[in-house]
Formats: C-alpha cells, sequence, structure tokens
C-alpha cells in the first residue's frame, strides 16, 4: 500500500508520548499509555474542529528536542513498514518543535535522522517528509519551513503541505507564499475544498500538485472536469472527514462518486492514533460501506504512486512491489 497522507501529529505511539513528557514535565491527561490512547482517539463526531486538531497538537508537546523528533519519526516509519505501507509520505511541521528554543533547521535534521533510521530498522517501507505550514505560523516561520523543504529537497524531504485557513485562499494574502514554493520548484499539496470549492480553484492555479481532503469537489462539475484534464490527484481520509462532521457516515462519502467520476482519487491515514485507523482499515471499511473491489483499491493505490513526489524510476519500482502485493 501507499500512503502520502499521514502526519506525524496525532501518530505518536502513546508509550513514547508518556516516556518523553515525564522526562520533560509536560503535563498530560494520565501518564498511563493505554488511557492516554483512548483519550488521544477523536469522538465519532467531533463537536467543534479544534477538538480534533487539540488532540492532534497534544502529541506535538513532546517533540521540543532533536531526540523526540528523531526517535518518533523513526517508530512511526516502522509502524508504517508494519501496516504494510510500501511508500509513505509523512507530514512534519517544525515550526512547533521551536516553543523551547529549537530550530526549524535542526527539528528537519532530526526528522531526516529519525526516517533513515526507521528504514534501516524496516523490511520494506521506502519513505519521505512532507514539511507542514500550519495555520498558526506567522510570515517569518511560513518563510523558515520553504527555506528548509528547499534546503533539505530529494535529502528526506520530498515536497511541502499547505494547510491553512481557507478563507486566506480567496485573498491575495498567501500569493507571496505561493510565489516563493514555486521559484524554488518545491512540489507541494494544499488542503482545500472542505468547505469550498474556491480555494481548490486557487490551489491549482497556484500550481498545487495534489490537493487533499475536498470532499465538496462534487459541488462543482466544472472544476471536477479541469482535475480530471489536469490529472491532479486528490488525496481522502474518509475517517476523519467523519470525525470532523464534513461527512455524515462511510456510506455517504463522496469519495466513491469521485472515483467513479474520474478523478485520481487516493488513499490516507492521516493522523493515526487520533482517527484511530491504519491505511488498511480504512480501505478495508470503503470496501465494506461503499463497495469497492480489490481491483479499485489496487487502482487508488496506483493513483497515490502517480502523485507521488519521487522521481518516475522510483514510481516504476513501487508500481512492480505493489503488483507483486496485490497479486494482479
Amino acid at each position: 500500500m501507499i500512503d502520502i497522507h499521514v502526519h506525524l501529529a496525532g501518530s505518536l505511539r502513546p508509550e513514547t508520548i508518556v516516556a518523553y513528557a515525564k522526562e520533560q514535565g509536560v503535563p498530560l491527561p494520565t501518564y498511563n499509555a493505554k488511557e492516554l490512547e483512548s483519550y488521544l482517539t477523536a469522538p465519532e463526531k467531533c463537536v467543534e474542529r479544534s477538538e480534533y486538531y487539540d488532540l492532534c497538537d497534544m502529541t506535538d508537546w513532546i517533540l521540543q528536542d532533536r531526540r523526540s523528533i528523531r526517535q518518533t519519526v523513526s517508530e512511526l516509519v516502522q509502524d508504517l513498514d508494519a501496516q504494510g505501507v510500501l511508500y509513505a509520505e509523512i507530514r512534519f511541521v517544525p515550526s512547533l518543535c521551536t516553543t523551547r528554543g529549537l530550530r526549524q533547521e535542526a527539528a528537519v535534521e532530526a526528522a531526516v535522522e529519525g526516517l533513515q533510521r526507521g528504514m534501516r530498522l524496516s523490511e520494506n517501507i521506502k519513505a519521505n517528509l512532507i514539511l507542514s505550514i500550519h495555520p498558526a505560523m506567522d510570515e517569518r516561520e511560513t518563510f523558515e519551513t520553504i527555506v528548509e523543504a528547499e534546503k533539505f529537497l530529494g535529502r528526506g524531504v520530498c515536497g511541502l503541505d499547505i494547510f491553512i485557513n481557507e478563507d486566506l485562499y480567496t485573498s491575495d494574502a498567501c500569493d507571496w507564499m505561493f510565489g516563493l514554493i514555486r521559484d524554488e520548484q518545491i512540489p507541494f499539496t494544499v488542503h482545500a475544498g472542505e468547505y469550498t470549492t474556491q480555494s481548490i480553484v486557487k490551489a491549482i492555479g497556484h500550481g498545487a500538485k495534489r490537493i487533499s481532503q475536498s470532499v465538496k469537489l462534487l459541488d462543482d462539475p466544472e472544476l471536477m472536469d479541469k482535475m480530471k484534464q489536469l490529472r491532479v490527484p486528490l488525496e481522502m481520509c474518509p475517517l476523519t472527514n467523519i470525525h470532523l462532521d464534513l461527512v455524515p457516515a462511510y456510506g455517504k462519502h463522496p469519495i466513491r462518486k469521485l472515483y467513479e467520476a474520474g478523478i485520481r482519487v487516493c488513499v490516507g491515514s492521516d493522523h493515526q492514533k487520533v482517527s484511530g485507523t491504519t491505511l488498511k482499515q480504512e480501505y478495508r471499511r470503503l470496501m465494506k460501506y461503499l463497495g469497492f473491489s480489490k481491483e479499485d483499491v489496487y487502482q487508488m493505490n496506483l493513483n497515490a504512486i502517480d502523485g507521488a513526489f519521487i522521481s518516475e524510476e522510483e514510481k516504476d519500482a513501487l508500481r512492480g512491489k505493489l503488483k507483486e502485493k496485490f497479486d494482479i
């Protein structure tokens, strides 16, 4: 399987969070790992969007030194490998690791070291980092993240994830950011279309290589045609969409209609511990509630390979491994 939408935040092992929290004096609602895992799992329907993301942010409290970053990235790579993931692009927010004086550069270096260690200790997985631009970041922090993405591009980092307030896409407030990313030729994906399709239009106009979480895309047939013409992959994380009350239930998720319409849909596990899922579990639910076949799942994984921020040679190698795994 191929997972190009999985976040470090919200995917940390509870026992690791507890160990570093005790060491660093970080307050937690409980220091029992099993209880913490239950606490971190989002309710079936979050009352507010912040309820979900506050749980994700809690896992970042311990990521304030190189050692914790290195270990947690390594562990996530190994966890994904154990789940059967052949290739992953792990989203990581270096600016959130700077509250105790760590620089973004050091945070990214540690994450890359963890990535490499995780692959050495794994069986099959290959992985890269995607650096995320977070809603809480100011212009200076955003600029620093873009600089680090350019610096480490091809050396453990493969692109950027733009995850900001959708309202900003309708103004020119972020044009400088998109312009800089374009000038540096950094591949990027944008969270857009959760609430309005105009954010998708803006993201594509700025050169987004992929779009994330666009549950509203069905509302705009003309935009769907454009997405098909441009062959822009659409990353979907169904269980998270349900937690955030963007979709009422699995059986009513738009992913089936989008897939049948020819959109290059792929699936990600998002924040694994907070959503309480893995990529394999996501596909099982899609088969159970929306009638996806084994061949459909294979195609969605091929879509993920097509959209991955890696070379054509690497994509060809992954296609071979995927075909072998699916026995197709």
